[in-house]
């Protein structure tokens, strides 16, 4: 899902760009996501025997030979497991996808397939099965890949902040705007089948003088804290408050403890009994969730815990992915 109305917001410092700039970059990285399977969305749903239930191979095929044709190394990454704080988001789509599929298979029943193959757009979820069987595929063409131990929003923002030499990437190509949030320097949306894209370098926000919303009094910390503000994958939103006015609260207060304060005093009676332990508990996900080290072939912290972090939390960490 992503943060709502993120990329929006943030349109000021979208580029354009095109794959081509990247040419000789040691690695991109490209998030196996449920946009690839939108061709044969039906045939999955329906688990049908027809060739075109493999499409979505043919897709991301298609993108992972595209950067290879403009002399860039792709590297793909999958999702692993979901964390804790992410099951009631999971169940809340699980459910969505389930209605989807009934209303999908009513409209096949009545005769009207185009009705019926844009809500199976909407009910099929990538499986297990799915991501091994492209894994077959990138194995039988030498393309890299990681499959993280939980999120993989989290394993590339790992990879784009490594040294080239150990495999640090260039840029990650997403529809996920998650990514801002947990960091990601460069991060391209909406690439079409030539190599066209849309571009946003962290840097380039906060070192921007003019362009509103202005950045300029943000860290990586308040960015990010925005972000969970503002509703994400693993705490909803406080009523009444979207992107643009968590924007407004981090620019005024400029700090996390202040903010959840505030709220706390106006929406008191509107945020959940917890709100303030959930908020920090999200916040501490997109700093520190766990990783796959493609160096040491260990489970680590994407960012090392500070010492009274682990002190606030009696050393309980699996919210942040459990360790096996």
């Amino acid at each position: 899902m992503g943060i709502k109305d993120l990329l929006r917001f943030m349109k000021p410092y979208v580029e354009p760009i095109h794959i081509k700039n990247y040419a000789g970059k040691r690695l991109i990285l490209i998030h196996f996501s449920k946009s690839a399977a939108y061709s044969c969305s039906m045939e999955l749903c329906l688990d049908s025997d027809s060739e075109k239930k493999l499409r979505y191979i043919e897709y991301f095929m298609h993108r992972v030979n595209l950067l290879r044709y403009y002399k860039v190394t792709p590297v793909v990454v999958f999702d692993g497991g979901n964390v804790p704080c992410k099951a009631a988001t999971e169940k809340e789509r699980n459910k969505k996808r389930h209605a989807y599929r009934e209303l999908a298979m009513n409209k096949l029943k009545e005769g009207n397939v185009n009705a019926a193959s844009e809500l199976f757009q909407r009910a099929v979820n990538i499986t297990p099965v799915m991501a091994h069987k492209l894994i077959q595929t990138l194995k039988s063409e030498n393309i890299e890949f990681v499959v993280a131990p939980y999120e993989a929003d989290a394993q590339l923002a790992y990879l784009s902040h490594l040294e080239t030499e150990k495999g640090g990437i260039a840029a990650v190509i997403t529809e996920d705007s998650d990514l801002i949030a947990y960091g990601c320097p460069a991060v391209i949306f909406k690439m079409d089948r030539e190599g066209n894209g849309e571009r946003i370098e962290l840097e380039k926000v906060f070192s921007a003088v003019s362009c509103k919303p202005s950045f300029r009094n943000f860290d990586m910390k308040l960015f990010t804290g925005m972000c969970v503000l503002a509703g994400c994958d693993f705490l909803p939103s406080v009523p009444g408050i979207g992107v643009a006015r968590a924007h407004a609260l981090v620019s005024k207060y400029r700090n996390i403890d202040r903010i959840l304060s505030v709220l706390k005093f106006e929406k008191g009676d509107q945020m959940l009994e917890d709100y303030a332990k959930s908020f920090n508990d999200a916040l501490a996900v997109f700093q520190h969730a766990r990783i796959y080290d493609i160096n040491t072939k260990e489970l680590k912290h994407m960012k090392p815990l500070p010492e009274n972090f682990l002190e606030s939390l009696n050393e309980n960490l699996d919210f942040l992915g459990p360790y096996p």
